[in-house]
């Protein structure tokens, strides 16, 4: 009976000061408020610190999306100047992901406005799960269970050796913003940088392994379907009356030529379709006006710029690879959702989106005319794709 009382205590200490330390070296930034908003944060895991404890916090706006939202949507805002923003993006979000964000950000009445960007690629209920997304991170008690954890034990040594960013190590700010990009290693780099993106469009994103295949629901015994994640944004936004604004990214020309090249254009534009006639539907159920829902995707000024040669010493002035826009293009997007007299981008409904979608059409053969080896590279690495992953139905 001692041994049994004396392993009850031990296990116990060893239990508390397990505990103890986990929330004194806070690996995850989420137990204590941060003193500065001016520091990156040395988080040694994003998801962790924006769903426990950023997606809980209050705000006057939100961000939430994939890292074309991450990257693109910056801290600096001058169209919300003194408003209080948190940016609840991450690498790789898919919309069910997005969809448990946004819920919990509306909890309570802890954010009124939410920009939403939405992203084609992160409907593919084929696409696996990030390794560092978890469900449990959802949960109320998450806070209290990583205490005990002993992965949080190995994040809070490796803090504890390392506690301050080491070169681009920083996660981000306190507001959940990310670091400046370091533009200086993409000169002479982009043509690197563009391909490595399509690559990984093509052999992970559009169609993944093995099914190499996009759809908008999985089977199985844990079945999900992206358009009835975004049908329950969109309809928990109406019932609460949440200002929700949203965006589809303006990824570079070259974006939509691998994505045509994956053999998706027509998927691409039934998606837009969904979107418009879920925004509607919600809405006619609420009774209430459709959300304003911006189309920035497609050929024009911004997504046409030229991709500098191999080694040539020049900065684009809106992208940092095919899918990545730059904060200044992320700023004209806040601008434009918030009333800015910019013409760029089109508010879509039910009455526009066939036409906007010829005029993509348009505006994409007048691109491909102009743009040969841009086109011809895709195409051909769209084939080196498939083949090396066997794709079904590939010689």
């Amino acid at each position: 009976m001692r041994y049994f009382a004396h392993f009850f205590f031990a296990t116990l200490l060893l239990s508390a000061a397990l505990a103890c330390f986990n929330w004194w070296i806070d690996p995850y930034a989420i137990y204590r408020d941060q003193t500065t908003d001016a520091e990156p944060l040395r988080v040694m895991n994003e998801r962790i610190f924006k769903t426990v404890k950023l997606a809980r916090t209050a705000a006057d706006v939100v961000f939430i999306g994939s890292s074309r939202t991450d990257i693109g949507i910056g801290r600096e805002q001058p169209a919300l100047r003194g408003l209080r923003l948190l940016s609840l993006a991450t690498f790789d979000q898919r919309i069910h992901e997005t969809r448990r964000l946004f819920e919990l950000a509306v909890q309570d009445g802890k954010a009124h406005t939410v920009i939403l960007g939405l992203d084609f690629f992160a409907f593919n209920t084929l696409n696996v799960p990030p390794s560092d997304y978890a469900e449990d991170n959802y949960s109320p008690l998450r806070q209290s269970t990583l205490l005990l954890s002993i992965s949080s034990l190995s994040d809070a040594l490796a803090k504890y050796r390392h506690p301050q960013p080491a070169g681009g190590d920083g996660c981000c700010y306190a507001d959940g913003f990310r670091l400046a990009t370091d533009t200086a290693q993409l000169l002479g780099n982009y043509h690197r940088y563009f391909t490595a993106s399509e690559r990984l469009y093509l052999t992970e994103k559009y169609l993944p392994y093995p099914q190499c295949a996009f759809a908008f629901a999985s089977r199985g015994r844990e079945a999900q379907s992206s358009l009835a994640d975004l049908r329950a944004i969109l309809k928990l936004a109406q019932r609460q009356q949440i200002d929700l604004r949203l965006f589809i990214s303006p990824s570079h020309a070259r974006q939509w030529e691998t994505l045509a090249a994956a053999g998706l254009w027509d998927t691409w534009e039934f998606w837009k379709r969904q979107l418009v006639a879920l925004n509607e539907q919600e809405a006619n159920h609420a009774e209430h006006p459709p959300f304003p829902l911006w189309d920035f995707s497609g050929y024009d000024k911004v997504s046409s710029e030229d991709l500098p040669g191999e080694g040539e010493q020049r900065l684009m002035n809106n992208y940092f690879d095919s899918s990545h826009f730059v904060p200044a293009i992320g700023q004209r997007i806040v601008a434009r959702l918030f009333g800015g007299a910019d013409n760029w981008g089109v508010p879509l409904n039910f009455s526009n989106v066939e036409a906007n979608l010829m005029q993509i059409r348009d505006a994409r053969q007048q691109y491909r005319t102009n743009h040969l080896g841009d086109v011809a590279e895709i195409e051909s690495l769209a084939r080196e794709t498939a083949h090396a992953k066997h794709c079904p139905g590939t010689p």
